[in-house]
């Protein structure tokens, strides 16, 4: 069967349900899930032609379960056409079912449910309705129904809208903004598109009346589509004079507009535009449940850079995936999974750190045991000590010790103390250790380690002697560590 003579079965046995079995929520659902799934297949257009209904052009069979119970509903509602965006939003689909299963009201014309559907605002889901010529005004475009492009210029639009306290002229002039919106995406002038929304949600913020706020934010959710949001974020690197009214967009959109950032990142080419896209993400602080995703992307950087956001924006319930990570085969997802886990420094991060310590690159070693200094105390100052007796690479080494001055407690500095002593008779230490160490003890800061500090002072290495010299003064300047 075709996609779109399945989809209208669905939509209509769902219309059905809530129009007269309004308790089957389980059968609802099942009717509802369908027609999601249907709709990914292509676009559907269901329309009253002749007392008949009909999709994407062809006759729907007045035999199908349901087709007749819609037909009516279309009809009672005054309902031309109907069309379905692909992969409509399930929000979509069921709300507009809801407002086709309500009793029509004679004569109405669909004015009833025509303002329930402006309410709702949906993104992939249009209704247009069928009226007499009489009553139409040329210069009213309504929403959800097939809008012609207003001559006027946008200048031109937002001058009367800014104008206008009347909340019925702001939606019909918010409608022309709509439609001119789409248009420009439809041309792909991106600045146009990204320019026109900004000019939307910047309005939005300086009304103070409640339903003028209703109004325009109704007029966003119709404009929050991939295609206008992905606009909105392509522009930002080529408009960063501009770059705060864009961010705006995107913020005011949430998941969506954070989506069409991350798009961004994945596909852009120069070191430069991923710049922008990044920091733009970090700043709006969202897209979390997509970036989890991301981080079973089969392409290693796409992985990584999601790993990276995810730990900018601390998202610490994303902690469980990320320490999942640690087991990609790639080591650069690895390196970048460990550096997130460190700054989420959450319980299941600091487990999934500690193994970490024994990864075979030595770069993931090292951005564990930095990590692990997020945690001050006994348990840490153990693990990092019990790493450091068994780390080969002078790196990793390094890294640990540092971490240990984090950490800073009683045992963490004793080992550190330990570290910037010098050799014994038959032991060689690399001065490079033994400098990592003084400087653990200059960032502890505690009094033990300033007294150990000061004995190295008159070290028989001057390189060493210049380090703790340095340590102290360094010591002296900062706030000393407060233990508990």
């Amino acid at each position: 069967m075709d996609y779109a003579v399945a989809f209208a079965r669905h939509l209509a046995r769902l219309v059905w349900l809530l129009l007269n079995q309004a308790d089957s929520v389980d059968e609802q659902k099942a009717a509802l899930r369908a027609a999601v799934t249907l709709s990914k297949q292509g676009p559907v257009v269901l329309t009253v032609q002749d007392g008949q209904l009909t999709v994407n052009g062809a006759p729907l069979a007045p035999a199908l379960t349901g087709v007749q119970h819609l037909l009516a509903q279309f009809q009672g509602h005054a309902v031309g056409e109907m069309t379905v965006d692909v992969g409509a939003l399930p929000a979509d689909l069921l709300g507009a079912a809801r407002i086709l299963a309500t009793t029509s009201v004679t004569g109405d014309e669909g004015r009833e449910i025509d303002a329930k559907l402006r309410a709702l605002a949906p993104r992939s889901v249009r209704l247009t309705f069928r009226r007499a010529v009489a009553e139409v005004d040329p210069n009213v475009v309504r929403a959800f129904t097939s809008v012609e492009v207003p001559q006027e210029g946008s200048n031109e639009l937002f001058e009367r809208l800014d104008g206008t306290t009347s909340v019925g002229v702001a939606s019909r002039l918010l409608d022309q903004v709509v439609a001119m919106t789409e248009a420009q995406a439809r041309r792909n002038k991106t600045v146009a598109v990204a320019d026109l929304m900004a000019k939307v949600v910047s309005r939005e913020g300086q009304r103070t009346d409640a339903e003028m706020k209703r109004a325009f934010a109704a007029a966003i959710r119709r404009l929050s589509k991939p295609t206008a949001l992905r606009a909105v974020a392509s522009v930002l690197p080529r408009r960063k004079e501009r770059i705060e009214e864009f961010l705006a967009v995107l913020a005011r959109t949430g998941d969506e507009g954070a989506e069409a950032l991350i798009e961004q990142l994945t596909a852009a080419q120069s070191l430069s535009e991923r710049r922008v896209f990044f920091d733009a993400l970090v700043r709006l602080k969202a897209g979390t449940p997509t970036l989890v995703h991301m981080l079973g992307d089969p392409r290693w950087y796409v992985a990584r850079n999601a790993a990276d956001l995810l730990g900018e924006l601390n998202a610490v319930e994303a902690d469980s995936a990320l320490s999942e990570l640690l087991a990609h085969t790639d080591d650069r997802v690895r390196r970048a999974a460990a550096h997130a886990l460190g700054k989420l420094g959450t319980a299941p991060s600091v487990v999934a750190l500690r193994k970490a310590l024994k990864d075979s690159s030595p770069h993931v070693r090292a951005l564990a045991a930095a990590g692990l200094a997020v945690r001050k105390g006994a348990r840490s100052a153990g693990t990092l000590a019990r790493a450091l007796e068994s780390e080969p690479d002078l790196e990793v080494q390094i890294a640990i010790l540092g971490a240990l001055g984090r950490v800073a407690n009683a045992e963490a500095v004793q080992r550190l103390t330990k570290a910037a002593e010098p050799a014994g008779t038959f032991k060689r230490k690399a001065t490079a250790y033994r400098i990592a160490a003084i400087q653990g003890l200059g960032e502890a800061r505690t009094p033990a380690a300033m007294t150990a500090l000061r004995a190295l002072t008159s070290d028989r290495d001057r390189e060493v002697r210049e380090a703790a010299a340095r340590a102290i003064a360094h010591a002296d300047r900062a706030e000393p560590t407060t233990l508990t």
